[in-house]
């Protein structure tokens, strides 16, 4: 692997393995669509488990009721680290394009893209 410029800070490097990316389709970017679809499954699954087993827990601890969760209201703290945990999210479903940017050594102008992500990260 190597340290490409990625598309978001100055100091960002994305690590790009070395050699050609493989090509499972004609067009490039089906493949790149491809590999974000399977990281946020990936992450759905996980999720879905571990909610499953919180949800478990608690049902059989009788610590809360589902009515408890659907009217939860996150504090400034938890309202941040939820900010946070989105933002690593999109890094990771991303990801593919950045390595593909930096492994074409292109410069994207990402002002639309910065401008969605940041849409998405504040609701």
């Amino acid at each position: 692997m190597v340290a490409a410029r990625g598309m978001g800070q100055p100091a960002e490097k994305v690590w790009v393995a070395k050699g050609h990316a493989p090509k499972f389709h004609e067009d490039r970017a089906i493949d790149q669509l491809m590999a974000m679809v399977t990281a946020l499954t990936a992450e759905v699954a996980i999720l879905r488990e571990r909610i499953d087993t919180h949800e478990r827990v608690a049902e059989r601890h009788r610590l809360y009721r589902r009515e408890d969760i659907e009217s939860y209201q996150p504090d400034p703290a938890a309202a941040k680290e939820r900010s946070a945990a989105r933002q690593r999210l999109l890094k990771k479903v991303y990801r593919v394009l950045k390595e593909d940017l930096a492994r074409y050594q292109v410069t994207p102008d990402n002002t639309e893209l910065m401008k969605t992500l940041s849409e998405i990260n504040d609701g």
